[in-house]
């Protein structure tokens, strides 16, 4: 069977619009960055941390590992919320720590797994 005409589209695109690296609730007022903001914060986080992961549990045990800036995601040092975005944490120093990669994946991405 061939066809005539070409398929059309029964819904339209959206136009791809760009975020601003800085937006600011207007409600809550919790701050969110992307992209270049972002890098900045993490290095920033990252220079008052000294460039160790900050990484604490019980008050004995620490990681204190130092890390590099940039590199592998598997080696370089990880920018983590104490309060996520998702429980209205915002991209602040006060709420932000620098992680090694095996701290960050066991603070942020295993919360209520049990193990």
């Amino acid at each position: 069977m061939k066809r005539s005409a070409p398929l059309q589209r029964k819904t339209r695109l959206r136009a791809h619009r760009n975020k601003p690296e800085v937006r600011i609730g207007k409600v809550t007022g919790k701050v969110r960055l992307s992209g270049a903001a972002l890098e900045a914060l993490r290095e920033k986080r990252y220079a008052i941390d000294g460039g160790r992961c900050q990484w604490r549990k019980g008050r004995r045990s620490a990681c204190g590992i130092w890390l590099p800036l940039y590199g592998s995601v598997f080696n370089r040092a990880h920018l983590a919320h104490l309060t996520s975005r998702g429980a209205s944490g915002s991209d602040s120093i006060e709420n932000t720590r620098i992680l090694c990669f095996t701290h960050h994946i066991e603070a942020e991405h295993t919360k209520g797994l049990k193990g």
